[in-house]
């Protein structure tokens, strides 16, 4: 397998092309079909290629709300993760970015605020497209990446959808933490000179304190807004909320008034569905289930419901720890409802086997029978 070199402000498009090749094939595997320059051109220009993207919507947390999301193709999305791999090669996110970084989630982004008496979410209102393609490139030809302009443009465009950053490219989480660093560094500073904790989990930030420093004409939240204006984002003023820890505390979906948690509406859920398996089969569960879970094009099925709970089980492992007892429980109980539904499947499947083994016996029976008497007939007439 060829070494991966790296790319000076010297090198050009066959250098990145060189890059990304050794990327694929690590990727890929090494029968896997190499990029070529007119490849790239060809992905990074809505001109030459307009059905680069494809939409669809997904239903957010709030009921009758959705998200649109803009996939790339099947070429430029396996262009997009070979310059997502190159990407992270170089980049390190800023400590205080837990959302998109390799080995981190948002059990991590709710631990930062432990302890503190007040927390204070803010939502970057349309956090994707408010990063322009222009920005990407700029960013692109600063440290650590240094590309060339040339490089850099192309980099962006094959990254970037209508002139800004699509909400579904495989790129853009990492390009996200690349643009926001020097928002991570300003927060960051922020935050310690009013001796505060501060996190960012996409375009999801907190900032947690002993004391409430949180009022709308104060200091901080003039400095705040200040600073995230400056950056290009805007705060989306619906989503901001201050909870005290005599109040349920929220970070990321996560209650942390003790420890990072599931809300008890979680694990009810799973619990229901559970018991209406066991008590009246998987058909009834599911059935019941859908009647009340947010319909997408993915939901329909038979029996899909086996793959929401698993799901929903590793997130609670996720956020719990596999040795939680209420995890165990209930992933205990799931994996006995698996088995009794795979045992009373083929059980069905015998007796199906063995009814239509009986059909054919019985078919059988009547040929002999048949000819027994087609025989006595004939000694008869004789």
């Amino acid at each position: 397998m060829p070494e991966v070199e790296n790319i000076s402000t010297k090198e050009n498009k066959e250098a990145l092309l060189r890059k990304l090749n050794a990327i694929k094939e690590k990727l890929y595997g090494d029968e896997s079909y190499p990029f070529t320059i007119k490849q790239l051109n060809y992905h990074a220009y809505s001109k030459n290629n307009p059905n680069r993207y494809f939409q669809f919507q997904i239903p957010k947390k709030k009921a009758g709300e959705f998200r649109t999301i803009t996939a790339p193709n099947a070429g430029l999305k396996c262009i997009q993760r070979c310059l997502n791999a190159m990407l992270l090669e170089k980049f390190t996110a800023h400590p205080a970015a837990n959302g998109f970084v390799p080995s981190k989630s948002i059990v991590d982004n709710a631990k930062v605020h432990l302890g503190q008496l007040y927390i204070y979410n803010i939502d970057l209102k349309d956090f994707f497209p408010s990063i322009k393609v222009g920005r990407v490139y700029a960013c692109l030809q600063l440290p650590p990446f240094s590309f060339d302009k040339n490089t850099a443009s192309l980099i962006a465009d094959l990254c970037c959808h209508n002139g800004v950053l699509p909400q579904g490219a495989p790129t853009s989480p990492t390009i996200t933490n690349i643009v926001c660093k020097r928002l991570d560094w300003r927060l960051s500073k922020l935050a310690q000179r009013y001796n505060m904790r501060y996190s960012r989990y996409a375009d999801d930030i907190t900032f947690s304190s002993m004391e409430n420093l949180f009022h709308d004409d104060g200091d901080f939240i003039k400095s705040l807004h200040y600073f995230i204006d400056r950056e290009g984002f805007c705060i989306n003023d619906a989503k901001t909320r201050l909870n005290s820890y005599y109040q349920r505390q929220e970070v990321t979906g996560l209650t942390i008034n003790e420890k990072p948690n599931v809300t008890q509406k979680y694990v009810k859920l799973i619990r229901i569905v559970l018991h209406n398996w066991d008590k009246k089969g998987l058909d009834y569960a599911e059935s019941k289930f859908l009647e009340t879970y947010r319909p997408t094009k993915n939901v329909a099925g038979k029996h899909h419901i086996e793959n929401i709970i698993r799901g929903k089980l590793d997130y609670l492992k996720m956020v719990k720890g596999d040795e939680d007892s209420t995890y165990m429980k209930l992933n205990a109980k799931f994996e006995s409802l698996l088995y009794q539904t795979a045992n009373n499947q083929n059980e069905e499947q015998k007796t199906i086997t063995g009814i239509r083994t009986s059909e054919t016996d019985d078919e059988e029976i009547l040929v002999e029978l048949e000819e027994l008497v087609s025989l006595f007939e004939t000694y008869n007439q004789s």
